[in-house]
């Protein structure tokens, strides 16, 4: 395969200074003329890019145009900047204020600097208009048109015959697609399963397999496999199938005589088409060959497979779930790499137990990598030949091999756009493993310009962004996502295979600065010329003070400061007046230079959790876009004034409200874009609700968080006529609102109507004068709540159910329920809701912590099912309930019995309960742990899943018989509240050899431990806490057997002697932490 000449920087470059030269041309610079040549120059050479794009091979004298291409380019970049950040400085720095420092000299003497700026341009254009005559000689020809013909030469065309080396570990992915496929095939219609996943994951060999199946053979009357790849041309898909069915076939071109040929050969018969390598999102051309498809058969049970590396695809064409594929085992990926390096040969290799950890490791999951470096290894008898194979190996950069690079090239350059190409590469700036950050990158992309919005769109770049990174996920170019608990993907990161890829079409390798290359005081780089040093967009620092020479690279957009031995930024940072994205938010920065101002490109600062206050004259940085910073409720400085001038600020971590003009909640006001979270903080400075309405909450329908804070009421002055309720009222949030925290909230009541319909999790904190709930039982979407410290709520009634009789659903959606430090609740009551009626029908986790009044607790677990006689319908979703500090409980709450749904239990100090609940129907339970009962749970016998047990309380009376049914029990914890005195521990403890960890308190009767505990052959960790006769180990005999026993942890024993050179001391010698 010839290697790729990437042109997206180029074409990307030129389509943003296109784009910047039209948006100065309409200001009155005074060289309009010469902005309109630069265009024209500009659009000239574009033409002639696209021309190398179709070409796409790399020829020399073609690299060497596009390079010197790229060196212009970027001149006409920075010079189209300096005038956007001009145009912005004027706007910003009235004639009467002070600039605070005089590095930007050209703003002193607007006349020099247009005349200087009109020379620059005159000169670059023509140096364009130069190049763009010396495009011809290299055999360069312009494309007006912007649509280019895709390049198919690179693309390899699969088939339908087995590897010679099969499919190892996928037979779990055979047996399920094809089971899948066998039942669909007894279904009306055609039905579509696509296999989705990342290039060089095996979704072809796979599908292969399958294929060739003997169930599918048997269950189909033709099959036939069609490599789709690009385009996606109905004719030619169709001419494939029948090319298969017909190998005499030919001459036929329209569509309605393929088909006419395909409906003879299978209109009574059931196919199995296999459609491999599709990259085809455009539904239409999708719906037109399923139509086709229809028509050649009018037998049902037709199937296709799909192999597709894109989601979108699958989302397209499925009838039927789509089976994502995952990477191989690390055994898995070991047994490819032994065959496809030495066949069937089964010889001992002592070499390869050496490196296989390191080799697993490389092989990354992916059996195209594992089948590349195979092949590299040559099985020789002579040992030392071999030795030096694997040593070459282990030294190979993987991008080095075409067939693995190729694969993953072709991903990269069937992105749909240029721009998309970019941000991809643009993530080789980061380390192998590196966790991104999915807004931050976003951020970035921007900050370099990756990211235009069409002319005269109003879309955000930020959402468009996000469209891209999706795009980029989809064509598993991402991997390892982590979501938060609302389903949104917080981190990814990139396979090293993907990163390989990346690094090697980055335009911008090798100049990405090491913070190792800063010697003897020097700040160096590697080829660190001046052109170099301009060219430079993106530094980090991340273990080294920050050099003041940072700020000789003045075209830098991003600056990433993460170590905590960085404490200051210079002055000088003012000099980096391209800058756009500024993080110092893992640093000791306390506070930043008054010069920060002057970066009126920047567009997101990110502070420490250390700084203390925002730069006074905040407001100038018109270009922010987001501001994150520590929002510490303790922190009662006001705001810089005039926050609200910052139009486009969408992130903005919280808002201090402050007494003084242009600090108060109305700066919110103009803050149109806000996203997010937000925390409000001091409202008690808010004074009433029409102020608070000021802020205009109800309009910002793309903030996801609010957090809602007032001061403690110690720390509000003496007397205060609290008006809580009414500035709640008027911080009436927008009806988009998925969660809402109010903290220190001094009301009565809390509004209702505060509670919008949208809202997923609700935290309701330290409301100590709030008497009632809010009625929150009919919020569809509701999923976490949580209630504490309302300290004067002494009841839970039909207002916080609301009016059940005619909803028939409660709380449809909670999951998570937690009621803590309710310390006045007493009543709870019990809703009986009305025929065919549910409530908390999806609860899967309910803690009552410290409600120490509270003396029952309503049927949550089961409900009444209509009948003559109440009986109970299990409810299947509690997975953990915790009930702790309720001392006042009077009984079980009601229907805990029949839960058979709960996994972890927990209940404890719970003075009034005698016995705890009964365990007959909780089969699922892994996780029990009670106190100060006066015995062990009925039922506990039959709990064959339980893996651990905690039992405080009165042992001496209890029965351990249920002990020896619990074979999986692994964590085990008994505490002798009493100290009885028993003098040996229950025997049936001795059945338990599967226990991981072992913790015995308070048995002041016992002076020995068992030799039995020599059957604990599964222990790790022993603990012995306050067991004040005990004096003796078992014997060392026994202990030996505890072969997996790390360690021993002794406190409050005080007889029992293990320091160095007691005689306990010997019989433990094995174990390798004691404490």
């Amino acid at each position: 395969m010839a290697e790729f000449l990437w042109t997206f920087a180029a074409q990307e470059l030129l389509k943003k200074t296109v784009k910047l030269a039209a948006e100065q041309i309409g200001l009155a610079w005074g060289f309009n003329n010469e902005l309109s040549n630069l265009r024209d120059s500009l659009l000239m050479v574009e033409a002639i890019l696209r021309d190398v794009d179709r070409i796409k091979a790399e020829h020399q004298a073609v690299k060497l145009w596009v390079e010197k291409l790229e060196a212009i380019v970027f001149e006409v970049d920075v010079l189209l900047d300096e005038l956007a950040y001009e145009d912005l400085r004027r706007k910003v720095e009235s004639q009467k204020e002070a600039i605070v420092s005089n590095f930007i000299s050209f703003s002193k003497t607007p006349l020099v600097f247009r005349l200087k700026m009109a020379n620059k341009i005159k000169n670059i254009a023509k140096m364009l208009e130069k190049h763009y005559s010396a495009a011809s000689t290299v055999g360069l020809v312009a494309i007006l048109s912007k649509q280019t013909e895709p390049d198919f030469s690179q693309i390899q065309e699969t088939d339908s015959f087995l590897d010679e080396h099969g499919v190892i570990g996928r037979e779990t992915e055979v047996l399920e697609i094809v089971n899948v496929s066998v039942d669909l095939s007894y279904r009306e219609g055609l039905s579509v399963l696509p296999i989705v996943g990342m290039g060089g994951l095996g979704k072809t060999a796979l599908a292969k397999v399958i294929f060739n199946h003997e169930l599918i053979k048997g269950n189909f009357d033709r099959t036939v496999w069609v490599c789709v790849s690009e385009p996606f041309l109905i004719k030619k898909i169709l001419r494939a199938i029948l090319e298969t069915l017909n190998s005499n076939f030919g001459g036929l071109d329209s569509k309605e005589a393929l088909l006419q040929e395909l409906q003879k050969l299978l209109n009574d018969k059931k196919y199995f088409l296999v459609l491999d390598d599709v990259w085809n999102e455009n539904p239409i051309l999708w719906n037109e060959l399923k139509g086709c498809l229809l028509k050649i058969s009018q037998r049902s049970g037709n199937v296709v497979v799909v192999t597709t590396r894109s989601d979108r695809v699958a989302e397209i064409m499925e009838t039927h779930s789509r089976y994502h594929l995952t990477k191989l085992s690390d055994d898995h990926c070991w047994s490819l790499f032994k065959k496809y390096a030495f066949g069937n040969e089964l010889l001992g290799i002592p070499e390869l137990d050496i490196v296989q950890k390191e080799l697993v490791k490389r092989f990354g999951g992916i059996p195209l990598a594992v089948k590349v470096m195979g092949g590299i290894v040559k099985f020789d008898e002579n040992h030392e030949g071999l030795q030096k194979s694997l040593e070459n190996l282990m030294r190979l950069q993987l991008q080095d091999e075409n067939h693995v690079v190729s694969t993953i090239k072709l991903t990269v350059d069937r992105l749909p756009l240029s721009s998309l190409k970019q941000c991809f590469a643009y993530c080789s700036n980061f380390p192998k493993d590196f966790k991104f950050r999915r807004e931050a990158l976003i951020q970035m992309w921007i900050a370099q310009g990756f990211i235009q919005p069409s002319l005269g769109s109003d879309e955000m770049m930020e959402d468009i962004g996000e469209k891209y990174f999706n795009v980029l996920l989809s064509r598993f170019l991402f991997q390892d996502i982590v979501k938060d608990n609302r389903g949104r993907i917080i981190f990814c990161k990139m396979h090293d295979l993907i990163h390989d890829v990346a690094c090697a079409i980055s335009n911008s390798q090798g100049l990405k600065w090491d913070p190792s290359d800063l010697l003897d005081g020097e700040l160096k780089t590697p080829d660190c010329n001046e052109n170099h040093s301009r060219k430079l967009h993106m530094l980090t620092f991340d273990s080294h003070v920050f050099h003041n020479k940072v700020t000789d690279f003045i075209h830098l957009r991003v600056l990433i400061a993460h170590s905590w031995f960085i404490c200051k930024l210079p002055n000088s940072i003012a000099k980096l007046k391209h800058l756009r994205y500024l993080d110092i938010s893992y640093s000791t920065i306390r506070e930043l230079p008054d010069s920060v101002v002057l970066l009126y490109n920047l567009q997101t600062l990110k502070l420490s959790r250390f700084f203390n206050d925002l730069p006074k004259n905040l407001r100038k940085l018109v270009s922010l876009r987001h501001l994150e910073f520590f929002s510490d409720p303790c922190n009662t400085k006001q705001m810089p004034q005039h926050l609200g001038k910052l139009i486009q600020l969408q992130t903005l971590s919280g808002f201090v409200v402050g007494f003084d003009d242009g600090c108060k909640i109305e700066e919110l006001r103009s803050l149109r874009n806000l996203k997010g979270n937000l925390n409000l903080l001091c409202l008690e400075r808010v004074k009433s609700k029409m102020e608070a309405m000021a802020a205009n909450l109800v309009e910002k329908g793309n903030i996801s968080f609010l957090y809602f804070y007032w001061t403690l009421r110690s720390e509000r002055s003496e007397g205060s006529n609290y008006n809580d309720l009414n500035v709640l009222e008027g911080l009436q949030p927008h009806k988009n609102l998925q969660a809402l925290r109010i903290r220190n909230f001094l009301g009565k009541l809390l509004p209702n109507v505060i509670f919008v319909e949208n809202l997923v999790e609700i935290y309701l904190h330290e409301c100590e004068i709030c008497e009632t709930l809010p009625t929150l039982g009919q919020l569809s979407k509701l999923e976490v709540l949580e209630l504490r410290c309302l300290c004067s709520v002494r009841s839970i009634g039909e207002e916080f159910y609301g009016n059940y009789r005619e909803k028939r659903i409660l709380f449809p959606t909670l999951k998570t329920f937690h009621i803590c430090e309710m310390i006045n609740l007493e009543n709870w009551e019990e809703i009986m809701v009305v025929s065919n009626g549910t409530i908390f029908s999806n609860l899967e986790s309910l803690n009552i912590v410290c409600c120490p009044r509270l003396t029952s607790i309503p049927n949550l677990f089961a409900y009444h099912h209509e009948s003559s006689f109440p009986s109970f319908q299990l409810s299947a979703k509690l997975r953990s309930l915790k009930i702790l500090g309720c001392e006042s409980l009077q009984k079980q709450p009601n229907g805990l019995e029949f839960c058979s749904s709960l996994e972890n239990m927990w209940i404890s100090n719970c003075s009034n309960l005698n016995y705890p609940p009964s365990l007959r129907n909780m089969q699922n339970l892994t996780s029990l742990s009670i106190t100060e009962f006066r015995k062990l749970p009925d039922g506990l016998a039959q709990v064959c899943k339980l893996r651990s047990l905690s039992v405080h309380g009165y042992l001496q009376g209890y029965d351990w018989s249920p002990l020896v049914h619990l074979g999986s029990l692994e964590n085990l914890v008994l505490v002798d509240l009493e100290g009885s005195g028993a003098i040996q521990l229950p025997h049936q403890l001795e059945q338990l050899t599967s226990l991981r960890s072992l913790h015995l308190s308070h048995f002041s009767g016992i002076e020995a431990l068992p030799e039995w505990f020599g059957n604990f052959t599964s222990l790790e960790i022993l603990k012995l806490y306050n067991c004040v006769n005990l004096k003796n180990m078992p014997s060392k005999e026994a202990i030996s057997k505890l072969t997996r026993l790390t360690s021993l942890r002794v406190y409050g024993c005080p007889q029992l002697k293990l320091d160095g050179g007691d005689f306990e001391r010997v019989n433990i010698s094995l174990v390798p932490t004691i404490s």
